[in-house]
């Protein structure tokens, strides 16, 4: 309904203004083959003719005219698709909103990730400890690292060259040189299925 009341004032003012300059036209046109000044053959239907096409001149070709195409026609969707029991949001309302709930979730994890880096203090290359000195049982190594490693997902299965080392849950600690993050590791000595893997080098010792 708004734009359809849109559409008609705007086509209102826009149509008499566009009737008013193909009138002033026509009438150029008979004086100046009236005074001789131009040739017969051309003719004053080409003004009436613009003024027939004026509406969809409005519809596409001005700023009000594509406002309240616009909202006519997802108006008639959404009236449409709610007959039928379907919701269907506005297309650029949900475009906004969509844009406004990327941009909060990037500034969250921008946020988080500069939080993590205050905690953990500068990126250093990833220790490897006996589980037991933090408290860690039942794994064979520990992986110490300054920084979370998103790829390395509870079952991942590590590539480290002659060995195979299954990742388990990671746990975060803070130490005296920061909050690390643990990722216990269990040596994989039978044949398994090896639903994700990622290659990965060792440490060299074990501290």
């Amino acid at each position: 309904m708004g734009g359809f009341v849109i559409g008609v004032v705007g086509f209102l003012r826009f149509g008499q203004a566009a009737a008013s300059a193909n009138n002033a036209l026509m009438l150029e046109i008979a004086g100046r083959q009236a005074g001789g000044t131009m040739s017969g053959d051309v003719t004053g239907a080409a003004p009436v003719a613009l003024t027939m096409l004026s509406s969809i001149a409005f519809a596409i070709g001005t700023p009000l005219g594509w406002l309240s195409s616009y909202l006519v026609l997802t108006g008639l969707v959404r009236s449409v698709a709610a007959s039928v029991g379907e919701r269907r949001g506005d297309p650029l309302v949900g475009l906004a909103r969509r844009a406004i709930a990327w941009w909060r979730r990037r500034r969250r994890e921008t946020q988080a990730v500069a939080a993590l880096a205050a905690l953990a203090g500068p990126e250093v290359a990833d220790r490897i400890i006996d589980g037991t000195r933090v408290g860690i049982t039942g794994a064979d190594l520990v992986i110490v690292a300054s920084r979370p490693k998103p790829e390395w997902t509870p079952g991942t299965v590590l590539d480290c060259g002659d060995r195979w080392l299954r990742v388990g849950d990671a746990v975060e600690r803070t130490l005296p040189v920061g909050l690390r993050t643990l990722y216990p590791l269990v040596e994989m000595r039978e044949v398994e299925v090896f639903r994700r893997v990622v290659r990965y080098d060792l440490p060299w010792r074990v501290e």
